[in-house]
C-alpha cells in the first residue's frame, strides 16, 4: 500500500471546499486549493509554520482570506496549537494522516 501523498487529500477535500486546485499565480507559486472566498495551504501536521507563511503570501497575492489545511496523525495536537498561537488569524483546519 503507497502513503498517502499532500496532493492526494488536496485532491479529496478541495472540491468539497468549492475551489480550484493547484492554482498558479504569476510568480508561478501554486496555490493548493483557491476557493472564491479564500486560499487553502494543505501541509503536513510537522510543517506547521511553512504552512502559515504559504497561506499569508497567497491570501495577500489573491486578496483572498488565509486557511491551512494540516494533515495531523495522533498526538501532533502540538503543531496545530502553535499555529493556531502564531496566526491567530488564520483559519487552521486539521484532517487526519
Amino acid at each position: 500500500m503507497t502513503r498517502p501523498m499532500e496532493a492526494d487529500y488536496v485532491g479529496a477535500y478541495c472540491p468539497h471546499m468549492g475551489g480550484q486546485t493547484e492554482y498558479v499565480l504569476e510568480d508561478r507559486t501554486r496555490v493548493d486549493c483557491l476557493t472564491p472566498t479564500h486560499a487553502v495551504e494543505f501541509d503536513w501536521c510537522h510543517k506547521w509554520a511553512e504552512a502559515v507563511g504559504q497561506a499569508l503570501y497567497y491570501a495577500r497575492t489573491t486578496g483572498r482570506m488565509p486557511v491551512i489545511v494540516l494533515i495531523c496523525e495522533p498526538g501532533e495536537g502540538r503543531f496545530v496549537d502553535r499555529a493556531r498561537i502564531a496566526a491567530p488569524d488564520i483559519e487552521v483546519i486539521v484532517i487526519p494522516k
